[in-house]
This record gives structure tokens, sequence and C-alpha cells, in this order.
């Protein structure tokens, strides 16, 4: 649970690669769907000038077997009119079937456009609608926008798998220092401090590249302001992660853009801007580090 967290949004840059084994993602890949080989030859094209990781369909039923083998599909274009089985049904059984367990947003076009359709594929969970023929900067636009929804979609799927089990289930199977109590504050804090030190210790035995998370050293000095109630610049933030200034600023806008972190200008010394993780992700840091010092041994 705590290496899914520390590595979502490790890599940064477009969204392409593929799953981690963890089974949580830091980046996806985008499945294009459409019996016509033409346009799925352009889509591709568009796409992987884009920057992404493609792969392609000519039939809803392949696409729903891809899904299905390869957890790095977050992101599927598909075409409405097809044989077998339309979009609108593909829709329907990414939702039903994938919908619960793994982040998937759905993009729909179609050369028959009418607001009916539209309707419908809303209804069937599609994300975003495109009417044939498709530009490559509508296409471009779709996606980014898909990007910023599957990324929302896959960091609540990890916020939420830190949320402690039911006490039925805890009973059902006590882990280590699990009749411990709740720690303190002050407690989480020696726990994530020491939780750097052991960080910082590595590039000591290892090239630090290796072992490069730079959103996870963000918000592990981020919590430790907030628990120590200390206000966090932006250039300490950067600092901790041991990167350039200009490579740690970008993982700290992707934080922001997610709704993560959340960004102002210093009130009192304009120069400079403070950061602060939000409420609902600084509750499940200490959910997180009180679960994993619990389980300690």
């Amino acid at each position: 649970m705590g290496k899914a967290f520390e590595r979502i949004l490790s890599g940064g840059g477009a969204p392409v690669g593929r799953v981690p084994a963890n089974g949580v993602p830091g980046r996806c890949t985008v499945l294009l769907v459409d019996d016509d080989p033409i346009t799925l030859e352009a889509y591709a094209d568009i796409a992987a000038s884009l920057g992404y990781t493609c792969v392609q369909a000519a039939d809803a039923l392949t696409a729903l077997r891809l899904v299905a083998e390869d957890p790095a599909i977050g992101i599927v274009v598909t075409d409405v009119q097809m044989p077998a089985m339309d979009g609108l049904s593909l829709l329907d059984e990414l939702a039903v079937r994938f919908g619960p367990t793994r982040p998937i947003v759905s993009i729909v076009s179609t050369g028959f456009a009418s607001m009916d359709v539209a309707v419908q594929a809303m209804r069937n969970k599609a994300n975003d609608f495109l009417s044939k023929p498709v530009s490559a900067q509508d296409l471009a636009a779709a996606l980014r926008r898909a990007c910023g929804q599957w990324a929302q979609l896959a960091m609540r799927n990890v916020l939420n798998a830190l949320t402690p089990m039911p006490q039925g289930a805890a009973a059902a199977a006590p882990a280590a220092g699990a009749d411990a109590g709740p720690p303190s504050n002050e407690d989480l804090l020696v726990f994530a401090r020491a939780m750097q030190r052991s960080r910082g210790r590595r590039g000591a035995f290892f090239d630090s590249q290796l072992f490069g998370d730079p959103c996870w050293d963000i918000m592990l000095d981020l919590v430790c302001g907030q628990l120590e109630d200390r206000s966090v610049a932006v250039s300490g933030a950067c600092a901790a992660t041991g990167l350039p200034f200009s490579t740690a600023l970008r993982h700290v806008r992707q934080l922001v853009d997610l709704g993560l972190v959340r960004r102002w200008q210093d009130p009192q010394d304009r120069r400079r801007d403070l950061l602060v993780l939000e409420d609902a992700t600084f509750d499940a840091m200490k959910r997180y580090l009180g679960e994993t010092r619990n389980r300690m041994p």
C-alpha cells in the first residue's frame, strides 16, 4: 500500500508507459477503437506525435480483451458505429466490468453525431464526445482533458486504498502493532522524519536516480511541515527532492494540478509561494503514516 502511494506520479511528463506491478498507475496507455483502418491509423499518428503510447483495436470485442489483458490502458477512444458490438455497448461493458476497480476515461467519436447519440454516450459513462472528421487539434484537446480526469481518478483510488479497514475486517486479520492506540501528531512526525532520513541514506550506497520519487519526497516534506504547524515554501519542498529546481518544480505543479497540494503567495513575503497539503491529502498521509508505523515489527 505504501509503495503504491509513493510511486504514484513519480514519472512526470506525458502519460505514456506501463503500469508498475503493484497495479497503481503513474501514467497510462491510450486504446484506439475503430472499424475503419484509415481512421484508426490517423488517430494513432496524431496520438503518437503528441507523445502518447497507444494500442489499437478494430472492434469492441478486441478492445475489451486488450483492456482486460493490459492494466496500463486508462483512456479509450472509440467509434460508435461498429459491427458485432457498437461503441456505446463497449462503454457500458467497460463501466460494469472495470469501473469499480480501475480508472478508465472514455472518449466517443462518431460520424453520425446527433443530440440523441451524445446524450446516450454520456449515459454510458463517456467522458467526452467528438464528431467526425476529428481534427488533430480536437483529438489533442480531448486527450489532454482525459489525462487530467484519469490522473484524478487514479489518485482517488490510491487515497481510498489508504482508508483504514472496517473494524470487523481489522479484527479478522490483526497486524503487528495493531493493538497500539492511534499515534499522536508528534509520533507521526518522528516516523515521517525517520522515513526521510532513510531515503536520504540510500544516496550513500546507490545512485539516487535509481530511486527517484520526487512527488513522494515533496509530500513527505509537506506533511512534516503541517505536523509541525510550519509553513513550507516552494523552494524548500523542491530542495527536499534533491533534484534541480526546475525539475522539482514540475512535480510541484503536478501535485497542484491534481488537487493534492495547494499553492498560494506568502502574505508576509510576496517574493515566495507557500505549499500545503489539501485537507483530504493530509488526512490520507496521516492514516498512511499511522498504519505503516503500527505495522512495523
